[in-house]
C-alpha cells in the first residue's frame, strides 16, 4: 500500500484495526460495491428507481464519517430505496445471522422492511417473501441495529432469538422473527428497503449490511453495537476504509500520514527458498553487471522513480530483498570454494 502520510497514534489506530478486523470476519456479503454513487452497485440490486437509492458519505452509529445508502422516496407508493442482493451460498444445516443498521428521519410515513429469500418458519411453514420484520422504527432520527436468525433445517427450536437494538444503549426494543432453511436451500440473499413512502421529505438510512455464520467466530453482538469491553473507539466499517482521507481508491484501508505499531504481519506466498533448489538458474554476475550499467537498479528491483511514483508493498518487497540475499550466499559460497581451491593449488606449490 502506497503511504504519503499518517499520522495516528499506535493506541488510537490499534483500536480502529482490531475493532474492524474483528466485525470484517467472515460477512458474506461482498461488500466492494458499497461505495459512493447511486442505484444498484456490485451485489446490492436496488428496489425502486436509481434516483431512490444513493450512497453517500454520512455519519453513522457511531458518530464517524462512513459512507451510508440513503432511500430517497419518490412519493410513487412502491419500492423507496433499499435493495435485494445478488444471492450467496448457504449450508442448509447450519444457522446464519443477517443484520443491517437502519434510521429513519422526517415522519413514520411507509414502511421498512428486511428480510431474505425463499425460507420456512420455525414452524415449518414454506415462506417465499419472508420478512424478519416490517414496520416503523421506534423513534426518529435515531440508529438502531437489527439482528434476525436463520436456523439450521434440522433445527427444531421454536425461540425467536432476533431483535432490534437500541444503537446508543445496545438495549435489545423490539423482538423479531426467525426463520429456518428449508432441506433444499442452497443459496439466500439480504434484503431491506423503505416501501411506500409518499412523504417525500422522508429519508430512511442504511448501513453495515452483513450475513455470518454462527459458528463462534462471528463477531458478538456487543463489537457489532460498538459496546465491547476494552475499546473505547470502537468502529466498524463495512467498505473501504480512509483514515485522513476520503478516497481510499482501490486499498481496503488507506492511510494519509504515518503509521507506528508493534508488529506488523503480511501473509505471502511463493517465498524465495525455491533460490536453493538444485534447478535454480542462477543469474551470471556478468549479466547483474550488465543491468546495473544499463538500468542503473538491480534486476527485478523497481527503480527509484517507480517507487517514488508507485511505492512498495511491504511483503513483495520482502520476499524480492531475501531472493537477492539468497543469491548473494551462493555466490559467496562459490567464491570461498573458488579461493579454497586457489589456496590449495599455491600451497602445494
Amino acid at each position: 500500500m502506497k503511504l504519503t502520510s499518517i499520522s495516528k497514534c499506535l493506541v488510537g489506530l490499534a483500536l480502529i484495526v482490531t475493532a474492524h478486523l474483528e466485525t470484517q470476519a467472515q460477512n458474506l456479503l461482498d461488500m466492494t460495491g458499497w461505495t459512493v454513487g447511486s442505484g444498484t452497485s456490485g451485489i446490492f440490486n436496488i428496489a425502486g428507481s436509481s434516483t431512490e437509492s444513493v450512497r453517500e458519505w454520512g455519519t453513522g452509529p457511531d458518530g464517524k464519517n462512513v459512507v451510508v445508502w440513503k432511500a430517497i422516496p419518490s412519493g410513487n407508493s412502491s419500492n423507496d430505496g433499499g435493495w435485494n442482493t445478488q444471492t450467496f451460498p448457504v449450508i442448509h444445516t447450519n444457522k446464519y445471522r443477517y443484520t443491517i443498521w437502519l434510521k429513519k428521519s422526517n415522519s413514520a410515513n411507509g414502511s421498512s422492511y428486511f428480510g431474505c429469500g425463499t425460507i420456512s418458519t420455525l414452524a415449518g411453514v414454506t415462506s417465499s417473501n419472508p420478512y424478519f420484520w416490517a414496520g416503523d422504527l421506534p423513534l426518529l432520527n435515531k440508529w438502531y441495529l437489527l439482528v434476525a436468525y436463520i436456523h439450521g433445517s434440522n433445527d427444531t427450536s421454536t425461540v425467536h432469538e432476533g431483535g432490534i437494538y437500541d444503537g446508543a444503549t445496545g438495549s435489545k426494543v423490539r423482538s423479531i422473527a426467525d426463520f429456518k432453511f428449508l432441506p433444499t436451500a442452497v443459496s439466500n440473499y439480504h434484503r431491506t428497503f423503505l416501501n411506500n413512502d409518499t412523504a417525500l421529505n422522508d429519508r430512511q438510512f442504511f448501513y453495515s449490511p452483513r450475513v455470518d455464520v454462527v459458528n463462534g467466530n462471528e463477531p458478538t453482538l456487543a463489537a457489532l453495537l460498538g459496546l465491547q469491553p476494552g475499546y473505547d473507539n470502537q468502529a466498524y466499517f463495512s467498505g473501504k476504509v480512509g483514515i485522513k482521507t476520503t478516497v481510499p481508491g482501490d486499498y481496503d484501508l488507506a492511510v494519509k500520514g504515518k503509521v507506528r505499531a508493534q508488529e506488523v504481519k503480511v501473509e505471502m506466498a511463493n517465498w524465495p527458498d525455491f533460490v536453493f533448489a538444485k534447478d535454480y538458474a542462477l543469474p551470471m554476475l556478468q549479466e547483474t553487471e550488465k543491468h546495473i550499467k544499463e538500468k542503473g537498479h538491480l534486476p527485478g528491483i523497481s527503480s527509484a522513480a517507480e517507487v517514488e511514483k508507485n511505492g512498495i508493498e511491504l511483503g513483495d518487497i520482502n520476499k524480492k530483498l531475501l531472493q537477492k540475499i539468497e543469491e548473494l550466499t551462493l555466490y559467496i559460497i562459490q567464491l570461498n570454494k573458488r579461493v579454497t581451491e586457489l589456496e590449495g593449488i599455491k600451497s602445494s606449490n
